[in-house]
């Protein structure tokens, strides 16, 4: 008896994790897509927009992953987060010749 109290309850402990993850994972997703849109945010302002309460962490994560997000401490001592645009990447040139 005390054996299927146990294992229901680590059943239970194991979905309980499952949606801490997904929801750690959508705060990321969100956090991403955000950077991408160029926006510049506090972490406040990240915490805000998605729900969520460590967008630092989350910003860890992505610099640890190859993300080149920039920093900047402002007057009021909160950081600007934003995603710097990678120099590498070219552009492409979708004119057409009247040549051709």
């Amino acid at each position: 008896m005390e054996e299927k109290k146990k294992a229901a309850s680590t059943t239970a402990n194991l979905l309980n994790n499952r949606s801490k993850d997904s929801k750690s994972s959508r705060i990321k997703q969100q956090i991403r897509k955000l950077f991408l849109d160029s926006g510049k945010y506090t972490s406040k302002d990240l915490n805000t927009l998605t729900g969520g309460n460590d967008s630092r962490k989350v910003i860890s994560d992505l610099r640890k992953e190859g993300w080149n997000i920039k920093d900047v401490r402002l007057d009021d001592r909160r950081k600007l987060y934003w995603l710097e645009p990678d120099k590498r990447q070219m552009s492409i040139d979708w004119e057409v010749n009247g040549n051709e």
